[in-house]
């Protein structure tokens, strides 16, 4: 497994201007971080120039662009629309080297079948957009959203039908209680979250086989320190590569 840092672990420091996205890169290169998780949210700008500058920092400081993340409440409201978001991303996504974008779904508003049907009528537009571009779509089950069980993720898995389709799971999946249940999901995982304390489920993912990323999206009072403190509860619990 590889660790990298979400930009949102820092986020009130990019919000401020504290601290800018190329000195966030900069400071995951200093952690010795395998790699870097872009949030949306946090670019200062989205041209081509300034994308391939983010690009070629991440290439010098030896960084993988592993994912790109956006905000996008998808399937609920206008599908459309939150379909051309995860379309310019997916872009964006090629520009960065990005293999990854991750999302989740919008909250059940309305009548429950109705939104379960237009999630899946946009993500079959999103999965062809993401075929097109090879981007792999990255779903993240979250409570109190369209996709949250490990049923759900099965059931839009099957219904999307598509290879670029699959999941972003919590690291919290693997505690002791949940373990059972999304033990089987792994197969479609490209991507593990991990706020930094779940430091504990690390032998029940690896025991899954799982070699991908693990983002950090940590944050605390001192969002630096915080993560650090995340690192070294991940990095102790992790077998020496």
């Amino acid at each position: 497994m590889k660790l990298c840092c979400s930009s949102r672990a820092y986020a009130r420091a990019l919000q401020s201007g504290s601290l800018t996205q190329l000195e966030w890169v900069d400071r995951c290169a200093e952690l010795a971080l395998d790699g870097v998780d872009f949030a949306a949210s946090h670019f200062p700008r989205t041209d081509s120039d300034y994308l391939a500058q983010l690009k070629k920092l991440c290439a010098d400081r030896g960084l993988t662009a592993a994912c790109a993340a956006v905000d996008v409440p998808f399937g609920d409201g206008d599908v459309d629309q939150q379909a051309a978001v995860l379309e310019e991303w997916i872009g964006r996504c090629v520009a960065l080297g990005a293999p990854l974008l991750r999302f989740r779904a919008g909250s059940a508003s309305g009548t429950p079948a109705i939104a379960w049907r237009e999630l899946v009528r946009g993500l079959k537009r999103s999965t062809a957009a993401a075929k097109d571009r090879n981007v792999t779509l990255a779903l993240e089950p979250c409570s109190q959203t369209l996709v949250e069980t490990p049923a759900d993720a099965k059931r839009v898995m099957k219904e999307c039908d598509s290879a670029w389709l699959r999941l972003a799971l919590p690291l919290a999946c693997f505690e002791a209680e949940a373990f059972a249940q999304w033990e089987a999901a792994v197969d479609d995982a490209v991507i593990v979250t991990a706020q930094g304390g779940e430091a504990a489920s690390l032998p029940s993912l690896r025991r899954t086989g799982y070699i991908g990323f693990i983002t950090i999206e940590s944050s605390g009072t001192d969002e630096d320190a915080a993560l650090v403190a995340a690192l070294g509860r991940l990095r102790a619990d992790a077998p020496a590569r």
